[in-house]
């Protein structure tokens, strides 16, 4: 038996077909199928062995029986590994299908057969996140193989290697931080593969902040840009704007005055406020206790009164920053 094929008995021609003269196409089916199952390989069978069998019948099978004709390439190419496929697998079904007589229609078949093959292949090649040049050129010979253009390979090979690269990504950033090292084995498997990924907005904005997360929590804090001038011993870790406030009391009365709008800067060693009736600077490590927010924070020194830098507009980040600088500047 030659699989994915069969022996089949030839069934009984009803009463109504010998009466009215019809094709009993189960016969002519079966006939076929009998012929590839004990043929030593079925892409062996030729044109010559069909058309002996539509002479019997008094018909083609691509004029009778189109659709099982057709159904019978689809599972020997369903038969065929992806190996296979490209170790001329898909010569083997053109084979078949030219002695259907269905050359033309069956090629939809072998191509989507092709592609799937040359998927799988490319899978197989980047598993190990390296493409030499040999296995592109290997690559090359199977699309050619399969009847697949150099272009369309290539586009094949490209979404295997966008996948790849796309999994990296997904599981580098699934805790929501992006480590150097992570960064580093993204940028060199994309280099080893040759990688042109096209990130949507989405994923370069989530990319970015799982990078500055982890950078403010364990890395190197990233140095922004400062709208004063900072000694050299210093960074610029954040700057915004806002009012510099001071509680105070006249009488029986609390209130809280503001030096005005100025700028706010955090670096790597003070707080500063730049602007409005007065500047300040206070050396973080002479902070001895603070409440955080979002928009501001509020400091508290061993004298003196506490003061508020109270950012114009929200941040998420702030905090997290001065935090991080506070800990280490103590």
């Amino acid at each position: 038996m030659s699989a994915p094929f069969q022996s089949r008995p030839l069934p009984e021609q009803g009463m109504f077909g010998r009466l009215f003269g019809r094709i009993h196409r189960d016969a002519m089916l079966a006939e076929a199928e009998t012929l590839l199952a004990d043929a030593a390989d079925w892409a062996d069978v030729t044109r010559d062995q069909i058309a002996e069998i539509e002479t019997r019948y008094g018909a083609r099978f691509k004029d009778a029986v189109k659709s099982d004709a057709m159904m019978l390439i689809s599972r020997a190419a369903t038969d065929m590994t992806a190996q296979q496929t490209v170790e001329g697998g898909a010569a083997r079904l053109r084979k078949l299908a030219a002695a259907l007589d269905l050359s033309g229609d069956a090629e939809t078949v072998v191509l989507a057969k092709g592609r799937s093959a040359l998927a799988e292949a490319a899978q197989l090649l980047i598993a190990n996140d390296e493409l030499t040049d040999d296995e592109r050129a290997a690559y090359a010979s199977a699309a050619e193989a399969v009847g697949i253009g150099a272009d369309e390979a290539a586009a094949i090979l490209s979404a295997a290697v966008e996948w790849r690269m796309s999994r990296e990504i997904a599981a580098a950033v699934a805790d929501d931080r992006l480590t150097a090292d992570e960064e580093a084995r993204i940028d060199s498997i994309g280099h080893a593969l040759h990688a042109r990924l096209e990130i949507d907005d989405a994923t370069r904005d989530r990319l970015a902040r799982a990078k500055k997360l982890w950078q403010v929590e364990q890395g190197e804090l990233p140095e922004a840009p400062s709208p004063i001038a900072l000694p050299s011993t210093e960074r610029c870790l954040y700057a915004g704007y806002g009012q510099a406030l001071e509680p105070r009391t006249r009488g029986r009365q609390s209130f809280t005055h503001s030096y005005g709008s100025g700028d706010i800067v955090l670096s790597t060693k003070r707080l500063i406020f730049n602007g409005g009736d007065k500047n300040f600077a206070i050396r973080l490590n002479t902070i001895v206790d603070y409440s955080v927010y979002d928009d501001g924070v509020e400091v508290r020194r061993a004298s003196g009164k506490p003061l508020t830098f109270a950012l114009g507009q929200k941040d998420e980040w702030f905090a997290r920053i001065f935090e991080r600088a506070r800990r280490e500047a103590g």
